[in-house]
């Protein structure tokens, strides 16, 4: 089984990659939605609240796609005061428990007003948990949670009764890729260690999905729709998408049914 999923910030987040596309990573994320659509392959986004906010319409559309599960990835990725504040000060953007519980909340609520749907999974922008996390989103009725980076677990785990755990085991692009900056002659040496091309990413990829659905587990990928733009113009997303389609593909809600 092979779980496609990908990280979608709003307009006016300011990231590592932003400078290099001009389009925004919902309008990206329309376009990674039609090419996976094409070979049948079932993808969750998980977006930031405040991505419905600033691209309404267009996430509504993105939601509405039969083939498309929406997830929450806290509301505006740390870009909002009160979590620029708590990092400098407590050195986690989550800061105190309220105002983690706020933002997921918060996210919630923004994603279903523009959708219609409640969502049921979530990843934390950056991976940014802390000890309350799981209880804040299990008390939120988040059911799946999709942010343990580990290429050694095969498949989801509990982590209480009522949320389950989904790790990203297959080499992720954002922090592996040479793209965007992250390239020789952009940036220091030093920063590029560990990063490859994207013809050797996805040769890793494939053969790490491979390795883990031969052994019955779930190969659950992280690949997002602005970092494979700027790669080749999702050109390799689409001949991974060919890769996948003859393999069986879910949700992250749908991990604990394959």
């Amino acid at each position: 089984m092979v779980c496609v999923t990908g990280d979608v910030h709003q307009r006016s987040y300011r990231g590592t990659d932003t400078p290099f596309s001009p389009f925004s990573e919902v309008e990206l994320a329309t376009k990674y939605a039609e090419i996976a659509a094409r070979y049948g392959i079932r993808i969750t986004l998980f977006v930031t609240g405040k991505a419905c906010i600033e691209e309404a319409e267009r996430l509504k559309q993105l939601a509405d796609m039969s083939h498309c599960e929406i997830g929450g990835h806290t509301f505006a990725a740390f870009r909002d005061p009160w979590s620029k504040i708590y990092r400098k000060i407590l050195g986690t953007p989550w800061g105190r428990e309220a105002h983690q519980r706020d933002d997921i909340k918060k996210t919630i609520e923004s994603i279903q007003s523009v959708t219609g749907k409640r969502i049921s999974v979530w990843r934390n922008h950056s991976y940014i948990h802390t000890a309350d996390t799981s209880r804040l989103l299990e008390a939120a009725s988040i059911q799946w949670v999709s942010d343990e980076v580990n290429s050694t677990k095969l498949s989801w785990e509990s982590l209480s009764p009522t949320l389950k755990s989904l790790p990203i085991n297959v080499t992720p692009d954002h922090e592996h890729l040479l793209h965007g900056k992250y390239q020789y002659g952009k940036t220091k040496t030093s920063k590029l260690e560990g990063r490859v091309l994207i013809t050797d990413w996805v040769e890793q990829v494939q053969g790490k999905v491979q390795a883990i659905t031969e052994s019955q587990g779930i190969a659950t990928i992280l690949v997002h729709p602005l970092c494979m733009e700027i790669a080749d113009g999702m050109k390799t997303f689409e001949n991974l998408c060919k890769f996948l389609q003859p393999l069986q593909n879910c949700w992250v809600s749908q991990a604990s049914s394959s």
